[in-house]
């Protein structure tokens, strides 16, 4: 799991590269139309928001193919296993009670994102940062019937997929480990971006 959400300066790659976003290898089975993508701040270590599933779908695929290992968004049970430390009981990736000084939710006030790992006391058992606020995370199986294997599979009739993790304007509430969120695979808001997962080869 990234320590991180992707960053504008990581997707840049992809868009820039000349093998990156406009390379249809990346898109095969994705009923999408490749636009010019969407970015809210310039800063360079600003989480990447405005991306679609879709999309950060075909920057995982680009980014295998340039590193020869497999790179992909997480399911949402390995998110929650990685935001709670496997503690079924913790609401936060923090032990004890929600405090808004450990994340960027609504209650901070700041009506944006923030750099990447600006909130070091909100990190998870195992150091991952900003699982809960900032952004929403997207996540590779779809809402509905998440336990099926058929969850996995690429759609392409812009299904809705499953997010986690709250946003920069959200409440408490909508910041719990447990809490589960949906959009659509094409939707590019200002509150949604993306982690990697990289397998481990056997």
């Amino acid at each position: 799991m990234a320590k991180y959400l992707v960053t504008n300066v990581q997707f840049k790659a992809f868009t820039e590269d000349k093998d990156g976003y406009r390379d249809k290898r990346w898109w095969k089975g994705i009923q999408h139309v490749m636009k010019a993508p969407l970015v809210s701040r310039q800063e360079a270590n600003a989480p990447r928001d405005r991306v679609s599933w879709y999309e950060a779908v075909a920057f995982c695929r680009w980014l295998s193919h340039r590193t020869g290992s497999m790179i992909r968004l997480p399911t949402e049970w390995e998110w929650q296993q990685a935001a709670s430390g496997g503690d079924p009981t913790r609401d936060y990736p923090w032990l004890g009670k929600w405090d808004e000084a450990r994340c960027n939710s609504g209650e901070s006030r700041l009506d944006q994102t923030v750099a990447v790992g600006m909130y070091p006391r909100g990190a998870t058992q195992q150091g991952v940062l900003d699982m809960t606020g900032n952004l929403w995370e997207w996540c590779l199986n779809t809402y509905a019937h998440p336990e099926s294997p058929e969850s996995l599979h690429i759609n392409t009739k812009d299904a809705a997929y499953v997010s986690r993790g709250g946003s920069w304007f959200n409440p408490p509430e909508f910041q719990r480990v447990s809490y589960r969120n949906r959009y659509d695979a094409g939707s590019q808001n200002n509150y949604i971006g993306f982690r990697l997962v990289q397998d481990i080869e056997k």
